[in-house]
């Protein structure tokens, strides 16, 4: 059976104290469980004041067969933040100070170890954007069947090659659709000239869309997957909504993270499951214990509040 775990984002004692309250025991230098595997849904990195030994934990526990993981859009982030396109002019990812913001947890905590970061980005290119487990999947963001029928189509075992990554790296590409998709989710943009400032104070024009929802008649204010009582109860346009890809009822489950969701921990939906609750807001670290349902429960969830206090995110 499987304890699947939610973004960590450097916040390695709470994971301590996560896989502990799990059952998880130290032996040979890693977390291991007599009966039990972890899967983590991806971003181990940034914000948190402890990559380094969030890394050293979660790798670990791989290498000893004790974990599966899969890529978060901060991983995929740091490797192109750090790839070079190819014709070596230009990064994948653009050092902005916005991207540099968001990565300068990571990058501090390297300062001293330039060489184990490099096998770090090395090993972020072997983990997989997606498991498809049979009786379950995991995806950081977002399982939309299109999107992994062509992932497995291009793909070996859903690891990218650096076709792909260069490839994935170029706006409007298929690559790109994809690792937007699967890392980020799928988003709707508001009508021209509308905007709305969200839980964090930022204004946006765009909603993160709730892709498991059967997408018929809906407002933009109960496809948002942040369910944000700022955003308007204007029907979203049919056209937009037919771009995207529902998942259906009776598939499998699907775990994922990324969405930094707060208070109470609850599934999506009957088959869909979200562990990602704000670690790095010093809120939750959050797992979800599977048994093999194919109904999903919210009494699976274990709940780990964070133990570093008043760390910046």
């Amino acid at each position: 059976m499987y304890d699947i775990i939610g973004d960590i984002h450097g916040y390695a004692k709470s994971l301590e104290s996560l896989l502990t309250k799990l059952g998880y025991k130290k032996d040979n230098n890693f977390y291991t469980h007599p009966e039990r595997k972890v899967i983590f849904v991806g971003d181990f990195i940034d914000r948190g004041p402890l990559v380094f030994e969030t890394l050293e934990i979660v790798k670990a526990m791989i290498n000893g067969g004790a974990a599966l993981a899969i890529m978060g859009n901060h991983e995929y982030n740091a490797i192109c933040y750090h790839s070079k396109s190819n014709d070596g002019k230009n990064w994948l990812r653009a050092r902005s100070q916005k991207n540099v913001n968001q990565h300068v947890a990571t990058l501090e905590a390297f300062n001293d170890s330039p060489k184990e970061w490099l096998e770090y980005l090395e090993w972020f290119k072997s983990l997989p954007l997606y498991l498809d487990m049979g009786d379950f999947r995991v995806v950081h963001a977002c399982w939309d069947d299109e999107v992994i029928k062509y992932l497995n189509s291009r793909l070996l075992n859903g690891i990218m090659d650096d076709d792909f990554l260069h490839q994935s790296a170029k706006s409007g590409t298929i690559e790109f659709k994809a690792i937007e998709t699967c890392l980020k989710g799928h988003e709707l943009f508001l009508p021209i000239g509308m905007t709305y400032v969200d839980r964090d104070g930022a204004s946006r024009n765009k909603i993160r869309a709730k892709w498991w929802k059967p997408l018929n008649s809906e407002t933009y204010r109960s496809i948002s997957l942040n369910n944000d009582e700022n955003l308007p109860e204007i029907k979203v346009p049919v056209k937009q909504l037919q771009k995207l890809n529902s998942y259906s009822f009776n598939n499998v489950p699907v775990f994922i993270g990324h969405y930094w969701n707060s208070g109470i921990p609850s599934i999506m939906s009957p088959n869909v499951c979200c562990v990602d609750y704000s670690v790095a807001k010093n809120e939750k670290l959050v797992a979800y214990r599977w048994n093999n349902e194919k109904h999903l429960s919210d009494a699976n969830f274990i709940i780990q509040e964070c133990t570093e206090i008043n760390v910046r995110y």
